[in-house]
């Protein structure tokens, strides 16, 4: 496998995707840092969607679990995007279509970024919502 090693341009496109995942990713733990001290010791952590049926309650703590895994799936991905010429295509690449190939999947890695970073806040919002509703009650 002797792939092409082509530095691919990134587009304003590709750029704003890339500015807007570590936005929501930073947002997701400011909102968390700020929020933090007024949350209870224990938060719900677990929901069944449907019903929203609390399944337990633990430390506040765990509510950094979200922004941490996402935040290294987020980074280790944005690593690999500037190696694609190590992605795994189901056709061969050669010089006539590997810039083509390798910009079609930076940018299908981008958006899964996005999609976590997507993820990530709300999940984080929704978290801290739920907790400060419980801290409202007690």
């Amino acid at each position: 496998m002797n792939r092409p090693k082509i530095n691919i341009k990134k587009t304003r496109l590709d750029k704003s995707i890339e500015f807007l995942t570590f936005f929501l990713l930073l947002g997701a733990a400011l909102l968390l840092a700020i929020w933090y001290a007024q949350l209870p010791e224990r938060v719900p952590i677990h929901f069944n969607w449907p019903t929203k049926d609390r399944n337990g309650m633990d430390s506040k703590d765990v509510l950094w679990a979200g922004p941490v895994i996402l935040g290294a799936l987020i980074l280790g991905m944005f690593k690999l995007n500037q190696y694609p010429w190590i992605f795994n295509y189901p056709f061969e690449i050669h010089e006539g279509n590997a810039e083509r190939q390798y910009r079609i999947a930076t940018r299908l890695l981008r958006w899964l970024n996005l999609l976590l970073a997507i993820l990530c806040i709300v999940l984080t919002v929704l978290s801290l919502l739920d907790g400060l509703e419980v801290a409202k009650h007690q």
